[in-house]
Parts: structure tokens; C-alpha cells; sequence
């Protein structure tokens, strides 16, 4: 696998983990546990629960639903 796990030490601020969820979700296809597949791409496992499960809306907050493809980035 071609999958290289982000530094930690370098703050770059926030950006879209689009390789990480692609791996991730390979990785769950391929039958790898959740907490194994976290562990793999450098997640925390409540953020690979939350891709799986989706979110319930509460307050201000809409939800969201399982992610089941990686989206393309957003073009210029």
C-alpha cells in the first residue's frame, strides 16, 4: 500500500482527510477491524466511529450520514 501516515508533530490546521478515508475505507472493505483500520491510516478511533456511523443532529448541528465513497476535492 502506497499509504503514508500523516506527521503529528506539524500543525498544518485543518484540511480534508480524503486519503485517510479512502484508505480507511478500504481497509474496512477488505475486512480489517475499525480499530485496526484507525491505527493503520493514524486515527482516532471516535473519528473512523463517526466516518462509520454518521452523526445524529443536535442543537445547531445538522448530522451527518456514514461516508460511504470519498468525495473528490473541491476544484478551483
Amino acid at each position: 500500500m502506497d499509504f503514508e501516515i500523516r506527521d503529528r508533530s506539524v500543525n498544518r490546521g485543518r484540511r480534508a482527510l480524503t486519503e485517510e478515508r479512502r484508505v480507511y475505507l478500504q481497509l474496512m472493505q477488505q475486512g480489517v477491524s475499525h480499530r485496526e483500520a484507525c491505527r493503520i491510516v493514524g486515527l482516532n478511533y471516535r473519528t473512523g466511529k463517526r466516518w462509520r456511523n454518521g452523526r445524529a443532529p443536535s442543537g445547531k448541528d445538522v448530522g451527518a450520514s456514514p461516508i460511504t465513497t470519498v468525495a473528490p476535492p473541491p476544484g478551483p
